[in-house]
C-alpha cells in the first residue's frame, strides 16, 4: 500500500534570528520541531513556547543555531547537535566583539531531552 506526502516550502519557513535579533537579555524558548542543513550547520527550527516578535510581527516558529555563539554555548553544555523534540531555552548574554569585525551574540543555553 502506497502511502503520499505532500508538503510546500511556505509551511516549513521560519523566520532566522540572526545577529542583529539578539541582545542582552532576550530569551527564546521552544521544542526543536524540524532540523536542516546551511552553508554555516545546522538549523534548529524551534516551535516557541510563546511568540516571538521578529520584525515587528509575532511568530510561532524561529529557526536557531546558526550563530557562532550559539553553536560554543551548545558545545559547552557537552552536546554537538539537537535533535528533534529537545527543549531548548536560550538567552543572549551579551555581545562580544571579535577579530572579524562582526559582534558576536554570547548565549547560555539548556536542553532538556526525554
Amino acid at each position: 500500500m502506497s502511502k503520499t506526502f505532500h508538503g510546500k516550502t511556505e509551511d516549513a519557513g521560519a523566520p532566522f534570528l540572526g545577529a542583529p535579533f539578539w541582545k542582552q537579555g532576550v530569551k527564546v524558548a521552544g521544542k526543536v520541531v524540524r532540523i536542516f542543513s546551511a552553508p554555516s550547520g545546522p538549523c534548529y527550527v524551534l516551535r516557541s513556547l510563546r511568540p516571538v516578535a521578529v520584525e515587528g510581527e509575532n511568530v510561532e516558529e524561529v529557526c536557531v543555531g546558526n550563530l557562532t555563539g550559539f553553536r560554543m554555548a551548545l558545545q559547552a553544555s557537552g552536546l554537538e547537535s539537537l535533535v528533534v523534540g529537545d527543549l531548548v531555552h536560550v538567552e543572549c548574554t551579551g555581545i562580544a566583539p571579535t577579530e572579524k569585525g562582526s559582534p558576536r551574540p554570547n548565549f547560555e543555553i539548556e536542553v532538556t531531552r526525554d
